[in-house]
């Protein structure tokens, strides 16, 4: 099949830099996030590859937009869609309670009419405990109470696990946990906590905006920046390498 024709070449053009970084990071020796391939498929659609680990298909990412050319300039735009977190958590540490109180509520203060939960208890992955299910009900102030007696192998405790039916069509799940890893144990759980579940969770379209100068067969971006955003964005932003050289004309 025969593409559109840019700049004399014709689509798909791939610009590719296979470089791997020098430095070993956090994530292990030979882990690169930067983007390694850039490819024009079309007059108006791009896609950019990376290959943190080459040999772990599980590691590889890809990020698609559109792209305009402006005077000497490629501008390439993406988006993507932050959610807040549909659920709010506050510990608190009561020293002479043995017991865990787990107090459910929502944002608006609606009625929790269902009284049914499911609790899981999530261990720390290195003691090799399984996780156990507690099929429990929520008391009329919709509180639960789980004394510490009644969780075995409470010392390797991690997070605990819920599972709510919020309405008939809104069924949520969440981990109770102050650690990075929910079955990792860090500390202890506080015993008290109040889990309040966002009703209609907010969301954002974050815009991304990546420019690229070319010249001959090589592409240098100049610059990427987003727009921001009022909720919490954990996407990393996006990393490139200094120069691309065209690899194919398909």
């Amino acid at each position: 099949m025969i593409g559109h024709s840019v700049f004399g070449q014709k689509t798909p053009i791939s610009y590719v830099n296979n470089e791997r970084a020098k430095d070993s990071s956090a994530m292990g020796i030979g882990w690169d996030e930067r983007i390694s391939e850039i490819t024009l498929k079309s007059q108006t659609e791009f896609e950019f590859r990376s290959f943190p680990m080459p040999s772990s298909c599980l590691t590889w990412r890809e990020y698609s937009g559109t792209w305009k050319k402006q005077n000497d300039t490629l501008v390439f735009s993406d988006q993507y869609e932050l959610i807040e977190n549909d659920t709010r958590l506050k510990f608190v540490k009561k020293p002479n309670d043995n017991y865990y109180t787990l107090n459910f509520k929502t944002d608006k203060n609606s009625d929790l009419r269902n009284k049914e939960i499911v609790i899981k208890l999530v261990y720390d992955y290195d003691s090799g405990f399984k996780s156990k299910k507690l099929d429990l009900e929520l008391n009329d102030e919709n509180f639960l109470i789980i004394p510490f007696n009644k969780i075995p192998d409470r010392n390797q405790l991690a997070s605990f696990r819920y599972e709510y039916l919020l309405t008939d069509s809104d069924k949520r799940y969440g981990y109770i946990t102050e650690s990075n890893t929910v079955n990792e144990k860090e500390n202890e759980l506080p015993n008290f906590i109040e889990i309040t579940i966002v009703e209609v969770p907010k969301k954002e379209i974050v815009y991304r905006t990546t420019k690229a100068i070319i010249t001959a067969n090589k592409l240098k971006i100049v610059s990427t920046e987003k727009t921001e955003s009022d909720l919490t964005d954990y996407n990393e932003n996006l990393a490139f390498k200094e120069n691309y050289a065209i690899e194919n004309n398909k």
